[in-house]
């Protein structure tokens, strides 16, 4: 069998042994909508539209009922007659806010800020891998690397309806991060290296010193602030 993949994230990255992940498989039938028939925890960042409040670029600002679908990051919102619409200016956006917690889409995932210091933030990414199997047994003329593949998996449209019954299995990650500006490093001793480099031996001795479970959202936390003079 082989599979052709559509991924919200287009690099390959190593998963870190923190990463939390769900897996299953589902069977779409024919005029189907494929979001539709994800788990609701796993196809969104919210099981459900919740109260947010918008923060634009240019220092404006909306609330409403909103959620991100994990497929494309899409920014989803319910007007006032209850249709679920898209956010049309998802460039313009700076982040989102659910009970005083700061969400933004950064490198094509959507991010959790756990703490912030200026440019410099420690998050938790969510990302939605989704596999499809066709019965071509291989014999596919274009490899696994042609940009044809590339091409379409990126023109992937979460919301069509298919046309013949399809198995897809997905993944569902969670791990931790380290954001500059628009940049995203693993959270890991090395990368909190490079966002301050001035204070490489300090981190290893707090590490050491506090026996820092830096595979923890609490054991990163703590390092972060202690890097951001906190």
């Amino acid at each position: 069998m082989k599979k052709f993949l559509f991924v919200i994230l287009f690099s390959v990255l190593v998963l870190p042994l923190s990463a939390q992940v769900k897996s299953g498989t589902i069977s779409v039938s024919a005029r189907e909508n494929v979001v539709n028939k994800l788990p609701k925890d796993v196809a969104y960042v919210f099981p459900d539209f919740v109260d947010m409040t918008l923060n634009y670029l240019d220092g404006r600002f909306s609330k409403g009922r909103l959620n991100v679908r994990l497929l494309d990051n899409f920014i989803l919102y319910i007007d006032t007659k209850g249709d679920t619409l898209v956010l049309s200016n998802p460039a313009q956006v700076k982040n989102l806010v659910h009970n005083d917690t700061i969400y933004r889409v950064v490198s094509n995932s959507v991010v959790k800020v756990l703490s912030e210091d200026d440019s410099r933030q420690l998050a938790q990414r969510v990302r939605l891998k989704l596999s499809e199997e066709s019965a071509d047994a291989g014999y596919s003329s274009l490899p696994p690397t042609s940009t044809a593949v590339s091409s379409s998996v990126r023109s992937y449209d979460p919301s069509r309806n298919i046309d013949t019954k399809t198995e897809y299995s997905y993944r569902h990650e969670v791990d931790y991060v380290l954001i500059d500006g628009d940049k995203i490093y693993p959270a890991r001793l090395s990368s909190f290296n490079r966002l301050f480099p001035d204070r490489k031996k300090a981190i290893k001795a707090y590490v050491r010193d506090n026996a820092l479970d830096l595979e923890t959202a609490s054991g990163l936390t703590a390092l972060f602030d202690f890097c951001a003079g906190r």
